[in-house]
């Protein structure tokens, strides 16, 4: 692996529905587009459908480790016109300055930006980026609809199991669903698929996190990666965003908004390929998953959340992209506690489970912090 920070990276994929080109300084380029592999993936002969190919990938790997600080100065939104100061009444108390932000992202800019974080004059984080750049992207919008638009700002965030560079290779009819967004990162994830990277762990913790505090540190305090894991064993084409930061000496709080997408569905819906998405946490009231459903269950193809179920092909949520035919959730919101002053990190993985084709997605945005205590993790969706 190597250390880049992703200025330097040429952007060479098209533009997003609903993007607009840029020049010049105004947009950070953050990934480089690759020619997707044109030998179509080994298919089950009792279905038709392309089946997953396991194994352990070779040891060669793309996979990079990019810093995400920012390295440059942030889009601005100077105006002419004069700044009135209203003069609200003193009512007393302190006021919640973590809550408060002003949006500074841009398509195709920086991806902590693009998420509500780093933004001049508010704190600042470090984020590290882990896994293959052609797997990242900063969009303004996804399909046809108004549906997955961003919840703050111009953009948000993208982290696939795949090639983004086919994008918007759209399946014609649900037979073709294979051959579209179905690909692998050259070499692998470079990493023992058997495991996740330090902090993440599958094994639960020893006991209630939320009423016991010896149980923090001593595994998943979700309880929610293991049985999903086990079904299968290995991980592949593993992406990461790490955030390491203190929290603001006000906030009680975190929140984000993500969405999940995966081609897995329809023909591996109840069957152990089922992608994951973790929100990992850690800190000294959480050591482990955030984003779960009401059932305790990771954010994957058989998660509650899927409600979006594109059968026959016409949900303008999908249209022009390659998840044409296959399902997704709405936009969901993550919150969870958070400790005054401390520091913490912040992983969010996506990854294959058994497979290193069959992609999934997520979408991420609108990082807050909050001043009202929300107690446990939940997810839900988005207000």
């Amino acid at each position: 692996m190597h250390l880049r920070r992703l200025a330097l990276l040429v952007a060479t994929i098209p533009l997003a529905c609903g993007d607009s080109g840029t020049s010049g300084d105004e947009t950070t380029a953050i990934t480089s587009a690759t020619t997707p592999s044109t030998t179509p993936p080994p298919t089950d002969p009792t279905t038709g459908a392309a089946e997953p190919t396991t194994g352990v990938p070779p040891a060669d790997t793309t996979s990079s480790t990019a810093d995400l600080s920012s390295t440059g100065d942030a889009p601005t939104t100077a105006t002419t016109n004069p700044l009135l100061d209203l003069g609200m009444p003193d009512f007393g108390g302190s006021m919640c300055t973590a809550a408060e932000h002003t949006p500074c992202d841009a398509p195709d800019g920086d991806p902590l930006q693009a998420i509500g974080l780093n933004c001049p004059g508010e704190l600042q984080v470090d984020g590290v980026f882990n896994g293959s750049d052609i797997g990242l992207r900063v969009l303004s919008q996804w399909g046809e609809a108004d549906t997955f638009t961003p919840r703050e700002g111009a953009s948000f965030l993208v982290i696939s199991t795949g090639d983004l560079g086919q994008l918007h290779d759209e399946p014609a009819d649900e037979g073709d669903v294979a051959y579209h967004c179905n690909s692998w990162f050259p070499g692998g994830d470079g990493m023992d698929t058997t495991k996740f990277p330090p902090p993440i762990t599958k094994k639960p913790s020893d006991g209630d996190c939320l009423t016991d505090p010896a149980a923090v540190g001593t595994g998943d305090c979700s309880h929610s990666i293991e049985d999903q894991f086990d079904q299968s064993g290995f991980k592949y084409d593993y992406q990461e965003l790490r955030i390491t930061t203190t929290v603001p000496a006000d906030a009680v709080s975190l929140s984000f908004d993500l969405a999940f997408f995966t081609k897995e569905y329809p023909i591996f819906k109840d069957r152990p390929y089922n992608d994951m998405f973790i929100g990992w946490l850690e800190a000294s009231n959480w050591t482990g998953n955030i984003s779960f459903d009401s059932q305790g269950d990771p954010l994957s193809l058989n998660a509650a959340f899927l409600e979006l179920y594109d059968d026959a092909g016409d949900l303008p949520e999908f249209a022009g992209t390659c998840m044409r035919y296959s399902a997704g959730t709405r936009w969901l919101t993550t919150t969870t506690t958070v400790i005054p002053g401390e520091q913490i990190t912040l992983v969010l993985a996506i990854f294959d489970l058994d497979d290193v084709n069959w992609d999934s997605f997520v979408l991420i945005d609108n990082f807050q912090w909050g001043c009202g205590d929300v107690g446990g993790p939940v997810t839900e969706p988005a207000g």
